[in-house]
């Protein structure tokens, strides 16, 4: 386990602090618990915005689904 040390406004530091005490009351280490779970949250977000992008790329270039020549869909069924 590291230590860092971190500066907040104080509107920020009295949101965390409020956080803290109303997920886990004034157990020791809530500060550290309530950082780890939104940098949990920040990282699982942007995984999925990555991931988003990458797929929004593959779409925009497109697939080839082959060529169909079928003008009607009876064709399709031979009916």
């Amino acid at each position: 386990m590291g230590i860092v040390t971190v500066s907040f406004e104080k509107e920020d530091e009295d949101r965390l602090r409020r956080l803290a005490h109303e997920k886990y009351g004034g157990k020791k280490g809530a500060l550290s618990k309530v950082l780890s779970e939104g940098l949990r949250r920040l990282d699982e977000e942007s995984e999925k915005e990555n991931a988003r992008q990458s797929l929004l790329k593959r779409l925009e270039k497109g697939f080839d689904m082959g060529k169909f020549t079928f003008k009607e869909r009876a064709e399709l069924y031979e009916r």
